[in-house]
């Protein structure tokens, strides 16, 4: 499969047809709400935030042959990450379909009465995959979106809040910037490295265009989602986690450059959800990024500070543990496949959002102090470190940090 130019000028239009059909009718709370991506990492705290903050009833888009699978798949997703709440079964409901389908896969009926009844729209459904090219996730994060926008305009017009990410600034725009606002994307798509990053550029630009044709849409750029402030629980394939648990489990790790904008997902989730509730966020785009990131090498320092028996050593000696580690352990297998890649690739060096800082203006201005981003301060570290080396990740860890008192 060829690759698409880097000037993806000609996949930024949309059919004449598609707008609203009818006025937009703001509501002061949602009552009915239509959610993509609730069998995802982010999707499940945000479906379990919109069970805490509203009295919605929650349809879930579900890859499933039926709504009890559809439903069984939900409340999984939910108890994996430690996610309980008492109206789950009685206010989520399990639509069995597929975004990348026409009509989102759902049956017409269903379809219809969703059209009518829904009043806000939350997609957060993508394929976040780091090695396809941009023609393989098109139809995910770029067809989909469109079907979603075609259900957000049909009957009823609905607010719709839509999760991008900070990697739409590594396109060649943004070489030289030090500092980005939330504001809308400058420059053409040239320099992205990644499809899943130009896949996103192009579904930014949509959702302008939407914008224009009257469709009210909030746009929320999510950093690196890292695990629960609370609990330390990660996602499963998150590169970061999986990078520190190698450390851990070879005692070798290598010093890299690149600022982690780590972005706890229960913040995440929960500022996404308290600003959609808000009328001053339709139409606002909302940087959801840590405001003072460190550097790997500042994690790594902290790891040396409390005790943790690392030893630094060059890219080609860590990847040969690396390898070694994979034979015993093949959930490491994807941290192999990215570190495949090469050092810069692998660890984001030379990409811009490696030495990006991001404003987030409009997040402080609607959401009160205690509601910003955590920082990666020695408590939250120290609960991360415990999840990744507690004895159920499946692997022998060993090096451990000195004991706490």
């Amino acid at each position: 499969m060829t690759s698409p130019p880097d000037n993806l000028a000609a996949e930024l239009a949309l059919d004449d047809d598609l707008g609203p059909t009818s006025p937009y009718r703001a509501v002061s709370e949602p009552q009915v709400v239509f959610l993509t991506g609730g069998t995802g990492f982010l999707g499940a705290f945000v479906l379990h935030d919109l069970l805490r903050y509203t009295r919605a009833t929650i349809h879930c888009l579900v890859r499933a042959k039926d709504a009890d699978t559809g439903r069984q798949r939900l409340a999984a997703n939910l108890a994996h990450y430690q996610l309980v709440h008492p109206d789950i079964a009685s206010r989520v409901v399990a639509v069995p379909g597929s975004m990348e389908m026409p009509g989102l896969g759902i049956d017409e009926p269903t379809y219809d009465w969703l059209a009518e009844q829904v009043d806000t729209v939350y997609h957060l459904a993508a394929d976040v995959s780091f090695m396809p090219g941009y023609e393989q996730l098109r139809a995910s994060n770029v067809t989909g979106l469109i079907h979603v926008l075609r259900f957000a305009c049909e009957r009823r017009t609905k607010n719709v809040h839509y999760t991008s990410t900070y990697a739409v600034f590594n396109s060649d725009a943004y070489t030289l910037a030090r500092r980005v606002h939330e504001t809308r994307l400058a420059g053409t798509s040239a320099g992205f490295h990644r499809g899943y990053d130009r896949t996103k550029w192009v579904a930014e630009h949509l959702v302008g265009l939407m914008q224009e044709r009257g469709l009210p849409v909030a746009l929320y750029r999510a950093g690196f989602i890292s695990g629960d402030t609370r609990t330390g629980i990660h996602n499963k394939m998150d590169p970061v986690a999986q990078m520190l648990a190698v450390a851990l489990c070879t005692g070798y790790a290598i010093r890299v450059e690149a600022l982690l904008h780590l972005t706890p997902v229960d913040y995440a989730s929960r500022a996404l959800v308290k600003l959609s509730l808000l009328r001053e966020a339709e139409n606002q785009i909302f940087h959801l990024v840590q405001g003072q990131p460190k550097s790997a090498i500042q994690i790594l320092d902290w790891m040396v500070d409390e005790g943790y028996g690392v030893k630094m050593v060059e890219f080609a000696e860590w990847y040969e543990q690396l390898k070694l580690l994979c034979r015993r352990y093949p959930q490491f297998i994807p941290a192999f496949y990215l570190s495949s890649r090469g050092e810069a690739k692998a660890f984001g060096e030379g990409e811009n959002i490696s030495g990006l800082y991001f404003d987030a203006t409009n997040v402080e201005r609607l959401l009160p102090a205690d509601e910003r981003c955590p920082s990666l301060d020695t408590p939250l570290l120290r609960r991360y470190f415990d999840y990744i080396a507690s004895p159920d990740r499946g692997y022998q860890v060993v090096v451990r940090g000195r004991a706490r008192g």
